[in-house]
């Protein structure tokens, strides 16, 4: 039984290499480097914030000197590439004050990727 193919229509790629490379290109699109939106509307002035002042490819750096100089306490982290900060909120004429554990992700080069902010429970507030 003959094959169905056509001996002259052959493809350069097999269709794993096709595969590979659109997987490559989706993952340096600067969509996929968004980060999620939050549900808490108390915790969106933080990330309003963030997104004002440090978009995706800021270096590690330059966020360092972002909370330094609002003095954001930064935590210890095991994890490389990756800044662990507490940010608070405080705007008590619309809404009560948060503190937010945020967590910086950074890729190979030290550029900000995304950033993930997770509600904490209020401590007192530093004099």
């Amino acid at each position: 039984m003959a094959s169905l193919r056509h001996p002259t229509r052959r493809f350069p790629f097999s269709r794993r290499a096709i595969f590979l490379l659109a997987a490559a290109a989706l993952l340096l699109m600067p969509g996929c480097r968004k980060t999620l939106k939050v549900d808490d509307p108390q915790l969106k002035p933080i990330q309003d914030i963030l997104e004002a002042n440090l978009p995706p490819g800021t270096s590690e750096g330059a966020v360092s000197h972002f909370l330094a100089t609002r003095k954001y306490p930064v935590e210890a982290t095991d994890k490389p590439g990756t800044i662990v900060a507490i940010i608070r909120a405080i705007d008590t004429d619309k809404l009560p004050a948060v503190t937010a554990h945020v967590t910086f992700y950074f890729d190979a080069n030290g550029k900000l990727n995304t950033y993930e902010i997770v509600r904490e429970t209020n401590a007192p507030v530093p004099k």
